[in-house]
């Protein structure tokens, strides 16, 4: 690790410290590796135990900043514009890669207080892992979207975890029920599950990581991400991927 330092979803310096943790647990979500795991919120990145919490459902952190990537808009809503960031969180680490390592993996899971009304409207939340230099074939450096090349957000079928039902025209079939979202205040939203993220790495070269997560067109209604059990490999990736993990702890 050659630096860390939590910013808004562009870079820039002034996100509000209470939109980001380490946490030993999220509700019934436990931690994948290690002691804790990183939570990172447009809202405050806390459980509704722990000292500084406040509701997902209307916490205004105060902040906002510039698009972190060119293009918010998703193949899922065509025709739908996302609006503007607001209470963005990222953390940014400087990290040289061991010099026998070809890629890198992640675990995440990604909670939104939009589901189930605002699918495909301008109230769009979204999570991001920008990486520079880019991966082969990224226009836009993120290494975290769904089947479509769009990024992490509430209008995706990457949410699994939620009450079965038919929101903004379209089906959620939610197969991993609501059992992850419990204790965590976002009952009767939803949530990915677990995923995994992973894509090749030069060895011995230096990469800068940003995961960001960002509020578009409002300050409440606010999503959460999890990460955790970053690692490297000696073997390369197949592409870059973000997919779900089969047996999560």
């Amino acid at each position: 690790m050659l630096d860390a330092r939590f910013v808004k979803a562009d870079g820039s310096a002034g996100m509000n410290p209470l939109s980001h943790g380490l946490l030993p647990k999220f509700g019934s979500a436990n931690v994948q590796q290690g002691a804790t795991m990183l939570g990172l919120s447009s809202g405050t990145a806390r459980g509704p135990a722990m000292p500084g919490y406040q509701s997902p459902g209307g916490a205004d952190m105060g902040t906002d900043c510039n698009p972190p990537i060119p293009d918010m808009d998703t193949n899922a809503c065509p025709g739908v514009t996302s609006g503007d960031p607001h209470d963005a969180a990222a953390l940014e680490l400087m990290i040289r890669v061991p010099t026998n390592a070809k890629s890198i993996k992640f675990n995440l899971n990604f909670y939104t207080y939009e589901f189930p009304v605002y699918i495909c409207s301008t109230y769009n939340d979204f999570f991001v892992t920008l990486m520079t230099p880019k991966p082969a074939g990224s226009t836009d450096g993120n290494i975290s979207f769904d089947q479509n090349g769009d990024p992490i957000s509430v209008n995706n079928s990457m949410l699994q975890v939620c009450q079965a039902q038919n929101a903004g025209g379209k089906n959620f079939a939610c197969p991993l029920g609501t059992g992850l979202l419990q204790g965590t205040g976002f009952e009767g939203h939803a949530a990915t599950g677990w995923l995994q993220t992973s894509t090749s790495v030069e060895p011995g070269s230096t990469i800068k990581l940003r995961f960001a997560i960002w509020d578009a067109g409002d300050h409440v209604l606010d999503s959460t991400v999890l990460v955790d059990n970053f690692t490297f490999s000696v073997e390369p990736a197949t592409g870059t991927v973000t997919e779900p993990i089969p047996n999560p702890k």
